[in-house]
């Protein structure tokens, strides 16, 4: 009962926005600027990437712990046990996202752009981390993860970043037309 009420006034609320003239739809704006990041990163750092992070920030963490545990481990020694640009830009990413919700209209546009079946409950909270925690450590197997791979990639112009960033969003959208289709009841 409850459940339908919010949904009602969630609708209701969506209902009442109405998209600008004109206006560049929010993905092109902010893919953009993702875009020009890591142009920046490349042309300054290196190719964006975000799973060594947490190697880093855990095995930074233990040596605190245990003096000379990164020092033993060749994983660490090659990687770096340390709080550097990636573990910052983690953070920075979580911090972003939690800005984006807690400011004027995040929470409301976050509402109505999801489909009931992916709105926040408990159970889909641990789902959704114990799904990126399986995610991380496959991308570590793989020696790097999607912005890695794709992002970095795609702006490197290499052909490997295109075909995976193709396939990954393939993926994406079998696995989400699957999803919408079981929550409609198979229609």
């Amino acid at each position: 009962m409850i459940m339908e009420r919010t949904e009602v006034s969630t609708q209701a609320a969506c209902a009442t926005e109405t998209p600008s003239r004109g206006a560049l739809p929010p993905w092109l704006i902010w893919g953009g600027m993702i875009g020009l990041v890591q142009v920046f990163a490349i042309a300054t750092v290196q190719p964006l990437g975000v799973s060594t992070a947490y190697p880093q920030l855990v095995g930074y963490l233990v040596d605190q712990v245990v003096p000379g545990f990164a020092e033993s481990q060749p994983y660490l020694q090659k990687i770096g046990a340390k709080i550097g640009w990636e573990v910052m830009l983690v953070f920075g990413m979580a911090l972003g996202a939690l800005l984006s919700r807690l400011l004027p209209g995040g929470a409301r546009t976050a509402a109505c752009e999801l489909p009931a079946l992916f709105r926040a409950s408990w159970a889909r909270g641990l789902a959704a981390f114990v799904g990126g925690f399986l995610i991380l450590f496959g991308a570590r197997l793989a020696g790097g993860c999607t912005s890695g791979h794709m992002l970095s990639g795609i702006a490197q112009l290499a052909l490997s970043g295109f075909l995976f960033g193709a396939a990954a969003f393939a993926t994406g959208v079998l696995t989400a037309s699957l999803l919408l289709k079981r929550a409609n009841g198979g229609r």
